[in-house]
């Protein structure tokens, strides 16, 4: 369900874990890139990941995690599943992050290319979004030299499997619903390069309930949903 390592901060001390088998020859891409160690969790092919990464992150300041796996199909949900288990705030599709008076400074992406300031109590959750900056440089020498270590995972009282709900490991098509486009092909080109809006709507404003409100007549006006 993980393919992509997840990143915890405790102090000024950086830790890699990775839920699953150590054979995944991502990992050892991760030790080129300056992993230096990573923890792989050694979890049953029936097990949640979530609760191992969550009991075994409990006391991170910071869980770093991506917004997607890198093969099959994901639902995005890790970050917050995880979050939810530790009671831990969320944000996603971060770009940048810095640590501020015991807090954290988010820069978060927006649709359309808009950005927002968030500051967030610590500890926290945070999942980067693919566009964020990374300077990373592969080294064959990190990738030899790095280690990564088996370890199982203490399952605390809290994190039990119990308390999140089943997981469907059957693999399935994602259908993507988009509306319906009955615009030419030249339009449809000139949209591309085009900066002025397509009668959308942002809800900045209003509870909820009005924002919701918003979606559902969208969703009814393209006939993706018909109740």
């Amino acid at each position: 369900m993980t393919a992509v390592p997840t990143v915890a901060v405790l102090g000024s001390a950086t830790r890699v874990v990775h839920a699953g088998g150590a054979q995944n020859p991502a990992l050892q891409d991760y030790l080129a890139f300056g992993a230096g160690r990573i923890e792989a969790l050694r979890i049953d092919a029936s097990d949640d990941p979530i609760v191992a990464l969550a009991s075994c992150l409990r006391h991170a300041d910071i869980i770093v995690t991506g917004i997607r796996a890198e093969t099959r199909d994901s639902s995005g949900l890790v970050p917050y599943k995880i979050a939810q288990l530790l009671k831990r705030p969320v944000v996603v599709n971060v770009l940048t992050a810095t640590i501020e008076n015991a807090a954290l400074d988010v820069q978060q992406h927006l649709p359309k290319g808009q950005r927002r300031r968030l500051i967030m109590p610590m500890p926290a959750v945070i999942a980067v979004h693919p566009r964020a900056t990374v300077d990373l440089k592969y080294a064959h020498a990190r990738r030899v030299s790095g280690h990564i270590d088996v370890i199982t995972p203490a399952l605390s009282e809290a994190h039990a499997p119990e308390t999140v709900s089943t997981i469907d490991h059957t693999p399935r098509r994602l259908v993507r619903l988009q509306a319906s486009d009955h615009r030419s092909g030249h339009e449809r080109m000139q949209s591309l390069i085009e900066t002025e809006a397509r009668g959308g709507a942002v809800a900045f404003e209003g509870t909820s309930v009005d924002k919701a409100q918003i979606l559902l007549t969208y969703l009814r006006e393209n006939q993706i949903v018909d109740f």
